[in-house]
């Protein structure tokens, strides 16, 4: 029995043995070396009639003995597909494009003005490439976009990543979508869908020059004998320190608050940044989002913890959908324009008189905007139609073509405080 038992062991690792070695020389031993191999962490996709132009921002891998953190480059190519622009690159450089780093793809203008569907496709049959990078529009093109150097990281993509990120729709100021969430609304029967607009704005304003021209004088004159022993050295060296700081300044940031509207794949309308707000208030959840008001002549800024959200859409008689939406928001004091007593100061919830009145009529004000907007351009992202086929299957087939057209909106927004 003890013999039987020893052989039935060898056997098992034997087997183990055979199965390692087959996967072993089964291995890929083609694999691109690395200094060959694009990585691709961001591509713009931009129209000229028929032909595509496809703008990669590749990162460039550096030795590990120079200590350098690794730089990136923006190659431009074009073709009539976009597979076919990508294969330019490695015929222009002898880099093959890899793109299981890519995590934004960025439409331009003119793309977004025909079905922009002609270009994502194709990321979404490329087997490496996933589904859950982010998509953006942007005004203007997606090449000046990627070749803007930013202020928060030297990688633009980067820096466009973060304002895009999910925290960023948790305090709703952005809506970010994927390459998923856009096709899953490309192909539904509303063929709608929405894309975050980015743009560049300076870091800072110009409050005004006086200030810093005073400080110039006053530390030269407080210098002047070092000034006059090594007079030519000091004046070099004050040019290129206030060259850097110009061009330091001259860095912009990114921002992404107005969203663009789809159909068919189509840019037809865009979002304000309140009604951004306002329409992630209804469909997303917030945590921590800060909500301003006015009353007269004091601004209050609340801070909403919760939003309790019920979005149901009614089919009348008459054939006519109209969508209720429920909204319930938990907020606190966060900021207010004028001094606060003592007393006030203590506690968050705390709410000066006619703040949440104010605030609710606002948000309805905002939200009803969104939709008559969405609406008026056949854009279901509100998911009045979605909504009927799902629990109205029967009388939506009758109503599928005047659904969103017809619809009505009833909106009941509620501030309450977190005490």
């Amino acid at each position: 029995m003890r013999s039987a038992h020893i052989k039935n062991t060898v056997r098992y690792y034997i087997l183990i043995v055979v199965a390692l070695i087959f996967l072993f020389f089964s291995g890929d031993f083609g694999l691109i070396d690395v200094q060959k191999t694009a990585l691709v962490m961001a591509v713009g996709i931009d129209r000229e009639e028929n032909t595509f132009i496809v703008t990669s921002q590749i990162a460039i891998p550096q030795s590990s003995k120079q200590g350098q953190a690794s730089e990136t480059v923006q190659l431009v190519s074009r073709g009539k597909t976009v597979a076919d622009a990508f294969e330019e690159i490695n015929a222009k450089t002898g880099w093959y494009p890899k793109l299981v780093f890519c995590k934004l793809l960025i439409v331009g203008e003119k793309t977004a003005q025909e079905n922009v569907m002609d270009a994502l496709d194709f990321f979404l049959l490329d087997e490496y490439m996933s589904d859950n990078c982010l998509v953006a529009t942007c005004d203007g093109t997606a090449k000046d976009l990627l070749n803007v150097t930013a202020l928060v990281d030297p990688s633009g993509s980067v820096a466009m990543q973060k304002v895009l990120s999910q925290h960023a729709e948790r305090v709703g100021t952005v809506l970010p979508t994927t390459l998923r969430e856009f096709s899953i609304g490309y192909f539904s029967d509303s063929k709608s869908g929405y894309m975050p607009i980015l743009k560049t704005q300076p870091q800072q304003e110009q409050i005004g020059s006086d200030t810093g021209g005073s400080t110039a004088e006053g530390e030269s004159g407080g210098s002047s004998n070092n000034q006059n022993q090594n007079g030519q050295s000091s004046g070099q060296s004050g040019e290129q320190s206030q060259g850097g700081q110009k061009k330091e300044q001259e860095k912009p940031v990114f921002s992404a608050g107005e969203t663009a509207l789809f159909v068919d794949g189509k840019r037809v309308d865009k979002f304000t940044v309140e009604e951004t707000f306002a329409f992630n208030a209804v469909k997303h959840e917030l945590k921590l989002a800060s909500y301003s008001i006015e009353e007269q002549d004091t601004a209050c800024t609340l801070s909403i913890k919760h939003n309790g959200r019920k979005n149901k859409v009614i089919l009348g008689a008459d054939g006519r959908a109209t969508m209720q939406i429920k909204l319930t928001l938990t907020a606190g004091l966060l900021d207010n324009s004028k001094a606060l007593p003592l007393d006030g100061l203590g506690d968050g919830g705390d709410i000066p008189n006619g703040a949440f009145e104010s605030a609710e009529k606002l948000l309805t004000a905002q939200i009803t905007s969104a939709f008559e907007k969405s609406r008026a351009c056949g854009c279901d992202i509100f998911g009045i139609g979605e909504n009927l086929q799902k629990y109205q299957s029967k009388r939506y087939k009758k109503v599928q073509a005047t659904a969103l057209s017809n619809a009505l909106v009833d909106i009941k927004v509620t501030f309450r405080s977190v005490r």
